[in-house]
């Protein structure tokens, strides 16, 4: 008996589900450049006159930035916008079979590219950047090669140190990217999906489909868990030269936390990191852990630099409840304070 009410519930739920329609983009905004699969958007600022620091915004290439606007109660791209911020967000699109040559060199480049047209808009020499996952990779990337144009760094779940030993860097080192290149052209995203599954296969399955089940009378809870599918399984691929070299050269070979990456022949040294810069982690962040961050405060050379960690975890730092309530507001006054 106990086993039919199960599957009666189950049951009730998948059409509760299928019922349900959602949106992802829950703020206004403008896309305001386009080259190829990359472009640069703006969202529609909320007061008259906006601080005078523009905020860009650079989320990861695995993914979409829009995990950062998810929720209309917990949008963080809201949060900042209600606080006055001038808000940018570079979109990476989704690249195609033809994009597999894009390497690290265009995402960084692009960047550049981008905090010149913000710049140029916003009459402001400086921006702040805000990286988050890999994207703050890529900002690290950036600042250390260009400290002139970033006036603060924030990097949110931000993996830095690739040696510290969690799941998804146990299978990152022991993967070959150079056959997966080769056989694949890019890294089909259902591929890192699977792979960031493993750091906690348990909580990111059988757990969430449980409480869904729990939670299936509740509506809103059940458009932000479809919101929240939505983005897992709204996986672009990564350009195959990409892939192969932050595979090797990040988790593999470790080359950011020791000076010795290059790009387009110079070594990105940290130590040209001058700007105040703010490192978001969470507690339970299997894919970006705090030791995986914090190293890079200890690399800079900036005199205002801290650490805000959460007890959550990856995603949940963006999207949770508590984090929205608790974290956020003082993430936002440190750029206020700043910008």
């Amino acid at each position: 008996m106990e086993d039919y009410r199960i599957t009666e519930q189950f049951m009730k739920t998948l059409k509760a589900v299928t019922e349900i329609e959602v949106d992802v983009w829950q703020t206004p905004f403008k896309e305001i450049h386009k080259e190829g699969i990359f472009r640069l958007i703006h969202y529609h600022p909320k007061v008259e006159k906006t601080l005078p620091t523009p905020v860009l915004i650079v989320y990861a290439y695995i993914n979409r930035p829009y995990i950062l606007d998810l929720q209309p109660d917990r949008s963080i791209v809201g949060k900042l916008l209600d606080n006055g911020l001038d808000v940018y967000m570079i979109d990476w699109g989704y690249p195609k079979k033809a994009d597999k040559y894009i390497d690290i060199e265009d995402y960084v480049e692009y960047i550049d590219k981008a905090v010149g047209i913000v710049s140029r808009r916003t009459d402001k020499s400086k921006i702040t950047l805000h990286g988050y996952c890999l994207g703050g990779t890529l900002s690290i990337i950036y600042s250390a090669l260009n400290p002139e144009k970033v006036k603060n760094l924030v990097l949110q779940a931000t993996p830095v140190d690739f040696d510290v030993p969690k799941t998804i860097n146990i299978w990152a080192k022991s993967l070959d990217a150079d056959k997966v290149v080769e056989a694949l052209g890019n890294a089909p995203g259902e591929f890192l999906n699977n792979a960031f599954l493993l750091a906690d296969p348990i909580g990111l399955t059988f757990g969430k489909y449980a409480n869904l089940i729990k939670e299936a009378k509740d509506e809103t809870f059940l458009k932000n868990f479809l919101r929240m599918e939505k983005w897992i399984f709204d996986s672009p691929d990564i350009p195959g030269e990409t892939f192969r070299r932050y595979i090797k050269d990040w988790y593999q070979k470790n080359l950011l936390i020791k000076n010795e990456f290059e790009l387009a022949g110079k070594k990105v040294e940290l130590n040209r990191i001058n700007m105040p810069t703010l490192a978001i982690t969470a507690d339970y962040d299997h894919i970006a852990p705090p030791e995986s961050t914090k190293p890079v405060l200890e690399a800079i050379s900036s005199t205002d630099k801290m650490a805000m960690t959460f007890p959550t975890g990856h995603i949940g730092v963006s999207v949770g409840s508590k984090p929205a309530y608790s974290l956020w507001p003082k993430v936002i006054n440190w750029i206020k304070d700043r910008s």
